[in-house]
């Protein structure tokens, strides 16, 4: 399915794609609009999909029936976020046993996320491979971010990888369309929505879950 002598490295994306996070973090926007008064849905959420938090937050504001403090909104939000973290979030579907396989081909490995770097270490707190990561890109990284190719061009730049001799798995549209654009062979693995069909036709290979490359 992948050859993969033709790649010098392999890039993830984080929430949703490593770690099925996705499900975490919208309980938090659910929780943090219920103590405003608000009501936050399923639907709302997918707008949030693959944008930074703090993007997330300004669109939150605006879907909101009257006018919250943003300052107060944001303490919360990061506060109930990160009490769920805290619990623990699961990995993706065959993540480890694919992650391990690259690994020994000697693939050099990174994380691309438009998290902040405090977002990776609290989605790492339980688990045992980060240092498995030859480098991780998060949002304090760059001045552009997803859908600019900026983060994952940066990753290449940094692992010494022609972009189209790398390998990025990513489960939204917005991440999927940088990598695509940074010239990287790019691997959909959609999450809590589908792909856009201009995505989707410019896509090199999707997956179900990584169990179907181990």
């Amino acid at each position: 399915m992948i050859n993969y002598d033709n790649f010098d490295a392999v890039l993830f994306d984080m929430d949703g794609t490593i770690f099925d996070s996705e499900v975490v973090h919208r309980e938090a926007w659910k929780l943090t609009a219920k103590q405003f008064d608000e009501n936050f849905t399923d639907e709302m959420y997918l707008d949030f999909i693959g944008k930074t938090t703090p993007d997330c937050i300004n669109i939150a504001l605006k879907q909101f029936s009257k006018p919250i403090d943003k300052e107060a909104f944001t303490a919360s939000y990061y506060k109930n976020n990160q009490q769920l973290i805290q619990q623990g979030v699961p990995l993706k579907l065959g993540f480890t046993d694919y992650l391990q396989r690259v690994k020994s081909m000697g693939k050099k490995l990174g994380i691309v996320t438009s998290s902040a770097q405090k977002g990776v270490i609290a989605n790492f707190a339980q688990h045992y491979f980060l240092s498995d990561f030859d480098l991780v890109i998060t949002r304090d990284d760059v001045t552009h971010f997803k859908p600019n190719p900026e983060p994952y061009l940066l990753a290449c730049e940094q692992l010494n990888a022609e972009p189209n001799r790398t390998i990025v798995f990513e489960d939204s549209n917005t991440g999927a369309t940088a990598a695509i654009e940074a010239g990287c062979f790019t691997v959909g693995i959609p999450d809590l929505m589908p792909f856009n069909m201009d995505v989707e036709n410019n896509l090199n290979l999707k997956i179900v879950s990584f169990e179907a490359l181990i």
